[in-house]
């Protein structure tokens, strides 16, 4: 029979040590949250730069402003 000695189990892990790590994972999530979202935005300003929509404003929906989509101005 071989006999080993075994060292001393040492403390583990502290509380502060669960509060450091955690900290550490959280400011990684953020900094990969915020380098998805500057990508994000950048995609999304180059398609709109490239892609403009027909119409940027919406019709009037006065009855007081004519405009070519209201009956009023086919009078004129």
């Amino acid at each position: 029979m071989i006999v080993t000695i075994v060292p001393q189990p040492d403390k583990g892990m502290s509380f502060a040590d669960v509060i450091v790590g955690s900290f550490s994972i959280t400011a990684i999530a953020i900094v990969v949250a915020g380098v998805l979202g500057v990508m994000l935005a950048y995609v999304l300003i180059r398609w709109h730069r490239r892609h403009p929509p027909e119409n940027d404003h919406l019709p009037s929906i006065s009855p007081f402003i004519a405009g070519p989509t209201h009956s009023s101005s086919k009078i004129r």
